[in-house]
């Protein structure tokens, strides 16, 4: 089996701990073993920490990957036959504006949702393009795998910067695997074996389809949801600890009694059905904001790689369970086209019919048969017309975002916010958009040219 180069840009970050862990498991099945692990990063400690920890790992428990660092992004790009990009500029700093900033005015600011989303899209995209150069400079028969929010957006910048050996990539699906997984009482560390076939845009996507051992899980969904205890309410943070089906989750049965489907990302359709709700939550004075939740457990894992680290004994292991499946996705989608697999996962794509509700152009998410020849998009049927009005929004949200963030247009960013759903007062949402730009000025070049 292939032993390949893997160029990890964003390389620093504490979600190497997922990813390390799925490199790890395939190493050992023989079909990664041997490939080199390049990681780079704009923060050297951060990603000197989490080489370290990989070469120390990988050592300690016999695991055949080669791990090393570099600040160079051509270096590190160079003879590259994968390229996993999960950067955030601007940093957890740069999110946790978003998410503050539009709550002043009583507005929705989330990572990848609303006026928050927008900002961050902003940010990233230059550095995507950036990066999309570069890999058609140094490596151009590379496979980018986009892990960046917002994921849909990142991917239709990588293909309009013309690499098109690019695919996008969300743990978002597993929102429903899960709940699909409690439903049947299984344990949700089995969450894999549901196969889900979504349609949409990233974030507001519908499960067609779902599947489990070759079972039509919507032929049963109502008695599963009869015998289901919807009345807990676990935080949705905690999968296996709590197996009980959580308040998002019921509220996604909620919707299915209505529409007959599920929606393909649990977590984030909660964002167009309950909004109302999520604010008055979000403006609570103890609320936590996930950007300030990802600084904490971002913490919390370096320290422990430290720990590890001084005592020599060095783990390359997921931090839990969910973490596991983060990388398990992003890992698991590489191994599958390096060894030209053909195994199902929802990934980011250009249409080209798979969803015929939306262009031929757009960047949907969809059920993926991932191989050589990279994603094969598996067609599950159009939008039900219940779906398709908002499904659109959604497609018209980040095409606009990508058109604001390649021209530097500001009319564009104002059109982008207004296509979502949270945002109707132009009034307000003009004074979020000027205080937004402010604050992230520094990282906003497009929109000053003249420093």
């Amino acid at each position: 089996m292939p032993a390949v180069r893997i160029c990890i840009i964003g390389g620093g970050s504490a979600y190497m701990t997922s990813m390390f862990a799925s490199l790890a498991r395939y190493a050992q099945q023989s079909t990664l073993a041997g490939s080199d692990i390049v990681l780079t990063d704009v923060n050297e400690p951060a990603v000197k920490l989490m080489c370290e920890w990989g070469q120390a790992g990988a050592k300690n428990e016999d695991i055949p990957l080669n791990f090393s660092y570099t600040m160079d992004l051509d270096e590190a790009l160079d003879g590259a036959d994968f390229v996993l990009s999960c950067i955030r500029p601007g940093g957890l700093e740069g999110r946790y504006l978003d998410e503050t900033i539009p709550e002043k005015y009583r507005e929705l600011g989330i990572e990848t949702v609303g006026v928050g989303g927008v900002f961050m899209a902003l940010r990233c995209i230059p550095v995507v393009v950036q990066i999309a150069e570069a890999i058609r400079r140094r490596c151009p028969k590379a496979w980018l795998i986009n892990y960046t929010n917002p994921t849909n957006m990142v991917v239709d910048a990588t293909l309009r910067a013309g690499h098109d050996r690019t695919l996008g990539l969300c743990d978002g699906v597993w929102g429903v695997k899960w709940l699909a997984a409690k439903l049947l009482k299984l344990p949700t560390i089995r969450a894999g074996e549901i196969e889900a076939y979504t349609a949409g845009v990233n974030h507001h996507t519908w499960c067609l389809k779902l599947y489990h051992d070759r079972r039509d899980l919507y032929e049963i969904m109502d008695e599963l949801i009869d015998a289901a205890d919807l009345s807990r309410s676990s935080g949705y943070e905690n999968i296996d600890g709590d197996p009980v089906v959580n308040t998002v989750e019921a509220d996604a049965c909620r919707l299915y009694r209505y529409y007959g489907i599920l929606p393909g990302s649990v977590y984030y359709a909660r964002y167009y059905y309950n909004l109302r709700k999520l604010m008055d939550h979000h403006l609570q004075a103890d609320f936590e904001h996930r950007s300030t939740w990802l600084q904490k457990l971002g913490a919390e894992k370096r320290e422990g790689i430290r720990r590890q680290l001084a005592s020599g004994a060095a783990s390359i292991a997921p931090h839990d369970e969910e973490d596991a499946a983060h990388g398990d996705q992003a890992i698991g989608a590489l191994n599958a086209m390096a060894n030209n697999t053909g195994m199902l996962e929802t990934a980011n794509v250009v249409n080209n019919g798979a969803v015929p509700n939306l262009p031929d152009d757009a960047v949907v998410e969809v059920g993926c048969l991932l191989g050589s020849n990279g994603a094969m998009p598996v067609a599950a049927g159009p939008l039900p017309f219940s779906v398709e009005g908002m499904v659109r929004d959604a497609y018209a949200f980040g095409k606009l975002t990508v058109d604001a963030a390649i021209s530097g247009d500001r009319k564009l960013v104002l059109q982008a916010a207004m296509a979502h759903p949270a945002h109707r007062d132009l009034d307000v949402i003009e004074k979020v958009i000027d205080e937004l730009f402010e604050a992230h000025r520094a990282h906003l070049p497009q929109f000053y040219p003249d420093g």
